[in-house]
C-alpha cells in the first residue's frame, strides 16, 4: 500500500528495441506491476509471465503499468440536506489500477483527475441525505457505500476499493447547530412537560369524578336505606296496632324508659276519651228513649268492668271517684284527672251501681 508521489507516473511507455530485448532486459510481471504489450498491429495484450527469449520479435512498445494499491488523501466541502449548511470533509481513499489494457490505452499518468470528481460527486449524493447535526450518521453511510464488497470501477481502469471520511463543521455552523439542538432539546422538554401535565390532569379529572360519582351513589343508598326503614317502621307500627293500640306505647317505652309519665298521661287520655265517649252515648240512649231503666244497671256494670280491666294494667288512682254516674242534666264536661302511684299495688275499681228501688220519679230526674 502506497502514497504514490504526484511525480511518478501510473503508465510508463518502453519502446522496444530488438539489439537489447531479445536476450536480456525483458521485464516480468509482478504483484504491484503488470506488463502490456503494443504489437505491430496496434493490438494491446497483457502477459501474465514474462515473454520468452526471442517473443518481442512482434511487438512494437511495452507498458508497465503500476498496479498496487494506494492511498489518496482528499478535502471536500459536502451539503447537507438543509443545502445552506456544509460539512467539511476529510477523506481517505484507497485505489487501484484494476484494468491495466485501458490505462496503458489511455496513456493514464495521474489518478487525481479522474479520481477526484468521482469521489467528490458520490460523497456529495451520500451527505445531502442528511441534515447538518446528523454528521455521524452521515459517515456511516459513506463508509458503507465505499465497502470493499463494492468495488467502484472509475474511468481509465481505475477502481476505488474503499474510502472513508470525517466531517466537521466550521466554527459559525458548529455555533448554530449547538443553538439549534439546544432548542430542539427544550422544545421536546417542554412537549415531555406538558403531555405529562396533561395525563395528570386528565387523571385528576377522572379520579374526581369517580369520587363524585361515589358519593352520589352513596347518598343515593343512603336515602334508599333510609325510606326502606321508614316503610319498615310503618308496616311494624301498622301490624302492632293492628294487634293491640297499646304496643305502640310499649315500644315508646321500651325505646326510652324516661318517657314513663309520657306514655301514662297518654294511656289515660285514651282512656278518658273512651269513658266520656261511652258516657255520652248512654246518656244520648237515656234521652231518647233508645234503652229500657232495666238495661241501664247492666250497661253501666259492662262499661264499668271494661274500663276497669284496661286500668287495671298500670297503678293509678282516680280522683274523685265517683259515687254514681251523674245525670244527664248536671253531668259536667270537666274531664276526669288520675296520679301515677308507683308503689301501690293495682286495684280493681268498684262498680257503680244504680239503687236496688228505682221508681218513676227518677226517670224524670234522668231526663
Amino acid at each position: 500500500m502506497n502514497q504514490r508521489k504526484p511525480t511518478e507516473p501510473l503508465v510508463t511507455r518502453v519502446d522496444v528495441k530488438f539489439g537489447e530485448m531479445v536476450f536480456r532486459n525483458r521485464p516480468a510481471p509482478s504483484d504491484d506491476r503488470a506488463t502490456v504489450w503494443l504489437d505491430r498491429y496496434g493490438h494491446y495484450h497483457h502477459l501474465t509471465e514474462q515473454v520468452p527469449v526471442g517473443g518481442v520479435a512482434g511487438y512494437r512498445a511495452l507498458f508497465l503499468v503500476d498496479t498496487s494499491v494506494h492511498i489518496r488523501e482528499l478535502q471536500f466541502q459536502l451539503p447537507s440536506r438543509e443545502q445552506a449548511f456544509f460539512f467539511q470533509a476529510k477523506v481517505s481513499a484507497r485505489w487501484r489500477v484494476t484494468d491495466p489494457v485501458e490505462a496503458a490505452k489511455t496513456h493514464l499518468t495521474d489518478a487525481d483527475p479522474v479520481l477526484r470528481p468521482h469521489l467528490e460527486r458520490v460523497l456529495r449524493d451520500v451527505s445531502a441525505a442528511f441534515p447538518i447535526e446528523e454528521g455521524t450518521a452521515a459517515e456511516r453511510a459513506i463508509a458503507a457505500a465505499f465497502a470493499p464488497r463494492r468495488k467502484q470501477s472509475v474511468a481509465q481502469g481505475l477502481s476505488v476499493l474503499e474510502c472513508d471520511a470525517t466531517l466537521s463543521l466550521d466554527s459559525a455552523t458548529a455555533g448554530y447547530i449547538r443553538k439549534r439542538v439546544e432548542k430542539a432539546r427544550t422544545h421536546e422538554i417542554t412537549k415531555e412537560d406538558l403531555a405529562r401535565a396533561g395525563v395528570e390532569q386528565s387523571a385528576r379529572q377522572h379520579l374526581d369524578a369517580l369520587r363524585d360519582e361515589h358519593k352520589i351513589q352513596l347518598e343515593r343508598m343512603r336515602q334508599q336505606h333510609e325510606l326502606e326503614m321508614r316503610h319498615m317502621r310503618v308496616r311494624f307500627y301498622n301490624s302492632a296496632m293492628a294487634e293491640d293500640p297499646n304496643n305502640v306505647l310499649a315500644m315508646l317505652l321500651a325505646d326510652d324508659p324516661g318517657r314513663a309519665n309520657e306514655v301514662m298521661a297518654m294511656l289515660l287520655k285514651q282512656k278518658q276519651v273512651q269513658w266520656d265517649g261511652a258516657q255520652g252515648l248512654l246518656g244520648t240512649m237515656l234521652e231518647h228513649g233508645l234503652v229500657n231503666r232495666s238495661d241501664v244497671a247492666g250497661i253501666i256494670d259492662n262499661a264499668t268492668s271494661v274500663i276497669t280491666d284496661s286500668m287495671a294494667e298500670a297503678p293509678v288512682r282516680l280522683t274523685p271517684a265517683p259515687a254514681s254516674l251523674p245525670l244527664p242534666g248536671n253531668r259536667t264536661d270537666e274531664p276526669l284527672t288520675a296520679e301515677v302511684v308507683a308503689d301501690a299495688p293495682a286495684r280493681p275499681l268498684d262498680p257503680l251501681r244504680f239503687d236496688e228501688e228505682f221508681d218513676e220519679d227518677d226517670e224524670d230526674d234522668w231526663q
